[in-house]
């Protein structure tokens, strides 16, 4: 797997100027609580055997807004709803309430203080 080190300012850039839709698929948009910072990751897989995964990652502090890639890969705002309920992360455009009630719980999965 190729990482690549981005900052929440240049993901969208890196991302636009890495993803080519005939070449690569977007696989997913992860995140990882890591306490006083999340580790948010997107993942691509090549199409071409040996179909090499590409990860663009970046810390951000748990209040910090990212932006959405749904204009690169229109695909990806499913995981970004996703991330959304799930981590209770603030992703541009994407509102609560894809995955589970808008009052449920704030991020079932983010770490408990």
């Amino acid at each position: 797997m190729k990482r690549i080190e981005t900052s929440i300012d240049k993901v969208k850039t890196d991302i636009r100027d890495f993803y080519n839709p005939v070449l690569h698929h977007f696989m997913v948009i992860n995140a990882v609580d890591l306490g006083e910072k999340i580790e948010v990751q997107w993942f691509f897989c090549d199409y071409a055997h040996p179909c090499e995964i590409t990860a663009f990652c970046t810390q951000i502090q748990p209040d910090i807004e990212i932006p959405s890639i749904r204009d690169i890969v229109s695909s990806a705002w499913v995981a970004e709803a996703e991330l959304v309920d799930l981590m209770n992360i603030k992703i541009e455009n994407t509102p609560k309430g894809f995955v589970l009630e808008p009052d449920f719980e704030s991020g079932p999965l983010r770490k408990k203080k």
